[in-house]
């Protein structure tokens, strides 16, 4: 076996073994509740502490910062800033904060093709850019994610219910007809717009954070803009 063909299996091995210890990781989703106010203040206020252990990862608009210590009595974290070529800078309170383990937080973007049940994170997020991806079900392979300015592709098909639904990705079929009356906002989304494309003539209400009722059309995209200061999605065609 050559030099490069070792590396190759050891890397491999490496992966798959990664995936087996840690299982597919989801970050936490919080905000700061208070501002961090210059590139050395190494005391961070989370506005949740769920989940939140030593040795993860935080991630807060593009910078990356490992987490020393976790104090619960202040609800704040001791952090090492600027992590994996990320840039420490001050954060306004109010910004999301995506927290876990190391895998979920890359230097680069994937491609080809992937499965799903397979990933070690999911989303997978580059700190270098800020891009979220995730492993479409539908076309096994990666596509852009909340966030990502890049060409979209389509993420799992959700079905309409009579309540709450929680959108797969930035671009995704709805089936049925019921009348949904709202989003569960998705882990890693904070602002910006998702759309669907409807297999069903399903409606919407503003029984909870849509802002205007809708009736879908086969076929025809229907799309939503979030406004995180009303924390409520407005339709558009």
């Amino acid at each position: 076996m050559t030099k490069t063909l070792r590396s190759f299996a050891l890397l491999a091995f490496t992966v798959m073994l990664a995936a087996f210890l840690v299982g597919q990781a989801i970050p936490v989703q919080t905000s700061l509740s208070v501002s961090v106010v210059n590139n050395t203040q190494n005391t961070v206020y989370p506005a949740s502490l769920t989940s939140f252990v030593a040795g993860n990862y935080m991630f807060i608009d593009g910078e990356l910062m490992l987490i020393k210590s976790v104090n619960t009595a202040s609800t704040s974290v001791t952090v090492q800033r600027a992590q994996s070529g990320t840039m420490a800078t001050p954060h306004t309170s109010g910004t999301m904060v995506l927290e876990g383990v190391g895998a979920i937080f890359q230097t680069y973007d994937p491609v080809g093709n992937c499965i799903a049940a397979n990933t070690i994170a999911q989303p997978w997020i580059n700190v270098r850019n800020g891009y979220q991806w995730l492993c479409s079900t539908v076309t096994n392979s990666w596509v852009p994610g909340f966030g990502n300015p890049n060409e979209s592709g389509t993420t799992a098909a959700v079905a309409s219910v009579a309540g709450l639904i929680t959108p797969s990705g930035p671009m995704f079929h709805i089936t049925g007809a019921l009348a949904i009356t709202g989003f569960n906002v998705p882990v890693g989304f904070n602002k910006g717009q998702m759309c669907v494309i409807p297999d069903g003539a399903f409606t919407t209400t503003t029984a909870n954070n849509i802002a205007a009722a809708s009736t879908a059309v086969v076929s025809r995209v229907l799309c939503w803009q979030y406004d995180p200061n009303t924390a409520k999605f407005y339709p558009f065609y």
